[in-house]
């Protein structure tokens, strides 16, 4: 249990750091799934998702990868979901959701 504590305080300090200065206004919530090794990440976006996005989750996914070693498997999904549809967090938690109205 210990271990699996430590890899999942680790993950949540590696993907707040990486989300520093990288979240956008179309950005609505970041989910995320950690089992073993396996890292899940769901960026939910308002709005039609542009290259300039897709080039901010792939820096994100490049600063949290680079936190960890090669055994580590990335899953990173781009998904738009339009502001006032539900974000379901599935089996995972939310790493950021934004303030809607």
């Amino acid at each position: 249990m210990k271990k699996t504590t430590d890899f999942n305080n680790y993950f949540k300090l590696s993907i707040q750091r990486a989300l520093l200065g990288n979240v956008t206004n179309n950005m609505r919530a970041i989910m995320a799934e950690l089992s073993e090794n396996d890292i899940k990440l769901f960026f939910y976006y308002d709005g039609e998702v542009h290259e300039n996005d897709e080039e901010i989750v792939s820096e994100i996914e490049a600063e949290v990868m680079a936190d960890f070693n090669e055994d580590c498997n990335f899953d990173v999904n781009i998904i738009r979901l339009d502001y006032p549809k539900p974000i379901k967090n599935g089996s995972g938690f939310c790493v950021y959701l934004r303030k809607e109205y």
